[in-house]
């Protein structure tokens, strides 16, 4: 009777084992097409996801601290309202580029990259000089 029951405990974990195997290798070959050849292009289009991820998530932080320099009062009324302009068409670039269909390219996330870094510099300045907001 043991030996039975322990024969039936091993042919159901094999059929078990059995039934998830193509759960799991489906993912696993999702890059190769029918010639079992490595899909470059899909690889390239996780990067270029990254990518959109990583400029979406900073233009979100710089937001953040535009806000938190309007409501400190260390951004005047102009400032903050050229400010948000500048951020606003940054963003409207962003979404422009990803809408291409093929994701953000190298020179697409340099340019970006430039513009962000120029607007990280402008508010950084803004926030540290004299100006301060005298009705909030």
């Amino acid at each position: 009777m043991t030996q039975l029951k322990t024969l039936a405990a091993a042919a159901v974990a094999i059929v078990g084992l059995t039934a998830m195997t193509p759960a799991f290798a489906a993912g696993q070959y999702d890059r190769y097409d029918r010639y079992d050849r490595y899909d470059r292009y899909d690889r390239r289009e996780d990067i270029r996801d990254r990518r959109d991820d990583h400029v979406d998530a900073r233009i979100d932080r710089l937001e953040d601290r535009l806000d938190m320099g309007r409501r400190s009062g260390r951004l005047t009324r102009s400032e903050y309202g050229r400010l948000s302009g500048e951020l606003s068409g940054i963003q409207r670039l962003s979404y422009q580029y990803e809408r291409s269909g093929r994701g953000i390219d190298r020179q697409e996330m340099a340019n970006l990259n430039y513009r962000l870094d120029r607007f990280e510099q402008k508010l950084y300045w803004e926030r540290n000089d004299r100006d301060t907001a005298w009705r909030r």
